[in-house]
């Protein structure tokens, strides 16, 4: 029996219920569109898209926008050559696209956090009761260096930005997927009295200049810039491996793909 766009998207926002006030919306295709295969991005890229239509997807799952904000509003893009290329090739494959940002957050636990500490390899290490929250075992040591080093080799990133001293000794430390803000990433350092705050992203002038200041007082606190993309991306594992489940008969994929900026 075919499976349609909805039974998929229906699969996806189950575990949470309907949102009322969301950005997680079918953005190409129809509900009544039949699936032949999925792919699962961080973001719906022209590349992302092109490759799942080679690999014989026609719908996407992707956390972020497609249309570059929030909302995915592309009146002000009218006329632009990058989005009516972009909106061209959406057609030309024929590709549904579904955007689930809000609802996978809202999984019991967090379908991104527990992703990535999937991925990372410290599900032993996060609180149960605070999957974000990390201690290391009394026998195990680890520096700013060490855990930046880690991050690169399991994610795939060539850097990552770190304030404070890279050396400092880290038993404690959280993970703050995405760009939850300044204030959220200061106030959760401080209530739990972390030495390492790894983050998706920052504002240059919030958390990093807290964390200057910190470490200029003589503070053990430092700070782990690892990108937003390569902070949530393979937690879209959890998504994929859910339609896996409920949908065996679909090839369902991740499609890992480079961040947008190089560092040079």
């Amino acid at each position: 029996m075919p499976i349609t766009v909805q039974q998929a998207i229906t699969r996806l926002i189950e575990p949470v219920g309907l949102l009322s006030d969301t950005v997680d919306t079918l953005k190409s295709g129809r509900g009544d569109d039949e699936v032949k295969g999925i792919a699962v991005v961080f973001t719906a890229t022209y590349s992302a898209i092109r490759q799942a239509a080679e690999a014989g997807a026609n719908l996407i799952i992707t956390h972020e926008p497609t249309y570059y904000n929030h909302r995915d509003e592309g009146d002000w893009l009218s006329g632009d050559p990058v989005y009516e290329r972009k909106q061209a090739l959406i057609e030309e494959t024929r590709m549904s696209i579904f955007r689930l940002h809000d609802y996978i957050h809202w999984y019991k636990p967090d379908g991104i956090v527990a992703g990535m500490l999937k991925k990372l390899e410290w599900e032993a290490y996060s609180d149960p009761d605070d999957l974000k929250l990390l201690t290391l075992p009394a026998d195990q040591t680890g520096t700013v260096r060490s855990i930046a080093a880690e991050l690169k080799a399991k994610l795939g990133i060539d850097s990552v930005q770190v304030a404070g001293d890279p050396d400092l000794t880290v038993r404690r430390f959280g993970l703050l997927v995405g760009a939850l803000g300044g204030q959220v990433q200061m106030r959760y350092m401080r209530d739990n009295d972390l030495d390492l705050l790894i983050a998706g992203e920052t504002n240059e002038w919030e958390t990093n200049e807290y964390v200057r200041d910190a470490s200029d007082m003589g503070l053990n606190k430092a700070l782990i810039i690892a990108g937003h993309q390569k902070s949530e991306e393979a937690g879209m594992e959890t998504a994929a491996e859910l339609l896996r489940l409920a949908f065996p008969e679909l090839p369902v994929f991740l499609i890992e793909h480079p961040t947008a900026l190089q560092r040079i």
